[in-house]
């Protein structure tokens, strides 16, 4: 969520000049396109008969294709430069209005929108009167100050996403394709996005059947799925990052050394891939009575420390449940839970301070310290590619299929197309279009090199 202070700071002419800026790019792209087309491509067919004048317009016409394709890219900048100029504008104004209300009733606003009475009452503070009237006040300034954050919120997040589809276009030198990736929710544009890279975010490195328990477990709470999986990510403990899907040596020692430190049990550890403190489960027992049971149908309330850890440690699906209810127990507290971040934030420290900071501050990391500031970042990281592995996992498999074909058909022969959700299965493929002259054959499955890198020398003398 975009603070008072960031959308009072923002400078919408600077995105309209970017997008004076990239149109003028795109008319020298189509500039180009058209005389590689049809100036030089109609020339040479003129003069230049046979195969080596049929390469020749061929080539040309691929020319035009890139130039075409660069266009569409630049065009779609743009435009995405200028509604988010034009959202932003509506905002500042609606947040201005709203801040001059403010400052005329003697309220004050804090970064998250939520307003208040600067100082103590001017009035007797006990005429009901007087305090319906600073109430009214109170809820006006913040419903069009929350308002405006709002919207300026949804045309970042919108931005955001486009321009990250419009990065992946670098990829794309067909414009029939460069145009069905424009739509964001597209397979294609997923598909693109997916295989740009994680910019170092970890995978949320769990088996199928943990995936399964969040999907289970918020249906069971109605907590979002994309709240569980980022949990899920925070939370990871070591071993789950040094191997795949919690097997292997390394995770059974890892799982076992959980297990041996539950045993000497210590109050303040935390058990499971998503780190529950004991007190913490027997919160959430008391809380829901009668929803954990064992499967002799004994209450996991009724069990001693030691057998509680060791079935907690044992049992990632029945870890993943206990945070959904955990969250959904946070919920119930309306004070600075109102969105998917705030409770991000709790999990990590339910306090009257980050309570009150999350009604201060809303969604905004700025203004916090340690690690709530921390944190927060850390949803700001992973939140995107979880939304992005999310969209992907809802295409049926033929739309997934298709757009790695078409990402294959982009790609020169001998190069890897990496498909790599945050979550669930890697995919991708062998690029299907030329090879790029000087470059050696890769292995089935090897990554191309970085633009610029050059060809590896043969081997001997």
């Amino acid at each position: 969520m975009i603070s008072v202070k960031e959308l009072d700071a923002a400078r919408p002419q600077q995105w309209r000049d970017a997008a004076d800026d990239a149109l003028g790019a795109a008319k020298q792209c189509a500039t180009i396109a058209d005389y590689a087309r049809d100036e030089m491509a109609s020339t040479l067919k003129a003069h230049w008969a046979g195969d080596a004048g049929r390469a020749a317009r061929a080539k040309f016409v691929k020319h035009a294709d890139d130039y075409e394709a660069a266009e569409i890219a630049l065009k779609a900048m743009a435009k995405a430069y200028d509604d988010l100029a034009a959202d932003i504008t509506d905002a500042q104004r609606d947040l201005r209005s709203g801040l001059d209300y403010a400052t005329r009733h003697g309220l004050k606003v804090y970064p998250s929108g939520r307003a208040e009475l600067a100082g103590p009452m001017a009035s007797a503070p006990g005429e009901d009167a007087y305090e319906a009237e600073a109430d009214r006040h109170i809820l006006h300034a913040t419903q069009v100050v929350s308002a405006a954050l709002e919207k300026a919120s949804r045309a970042d997040t919108e931005a955001a996403a486009r321009l990250r589809t419009i990065e992946g276009l670098i990829a794309i030198k067909d414009p029939e394709l460069a145009r069905q990736a424009l739509d964001p929710n597209s397979p294609l544009a997923i598909a693109l996005r997916l295989s740009g890279g994680r910019d170092g975010v970890h995978p949320i490195n769990v088996p199928q059947s943990v995936l399964d328990a969040v999907d289970r477990a918020s249906r069971e709470t109605g907590v979002s799925r994309k709240l569980l999986l980022a949990t899920l990510w925070q939370e990871q403990q070591w071993y789950q990052n040094r191997e795949p899907g919690l097997r292997g040596p390394l995770s059974e020692v890892g799982r076992f050394g959980e297990w041996l430190a539950a045993q000497t049990f210590m109050p303040s550890k935390s058990m499971g891939i998503t780190h529950v403190k004991m007190a913490t489960a027997r919160k959430v027992f008391e809380n829901n009575p009668g929803v954990f049971t064992m499967a002799d149908g004994r209450p996991m309330s009724t069990l001693d420390d030691r057998e509680l850890a060791a079935v907690i440690e044992h049992n990632p699906e029945l870890s993943v449940r206990l945070s959904a209810h955990l969250l959904a127990d946070l919920r119930k507290d309306p004070e600075g839970s109102d969105t998917d971040k705030q409770l991000f934030v709790l999990y990590a420290a339910d306090t009257g301070q980050v309570r009150g900071d999350n009604e201060r501050y809303g969604d905004e990391s700025e203004y916090r310290e340690n690690i709530i500031h921390t944190r927060g970042e850390s949803w700001d990281k992973v939140e995107p590619h979880i939304d992005d592995a999310m969209a992907w996992q809802s295409l049926t498999d033929k739309q997934r299929a298709d757009a790695i074909s078409k990402l294959e058909s982009q790609a020169p022969a001998g190069h890897y197309v990496p498909v790599d959700p945050i979550y669930g299965d890697r995919s991708g493929g062998e690029g299907t279009g030329a090879p790029e002259p000087d470059t050696p054959p890769r292995k089935p499955g090897e990554p191309s090199p970085e633009p610029g890198t050059p060809p590896t020398p043969p081997e001997g003398n």
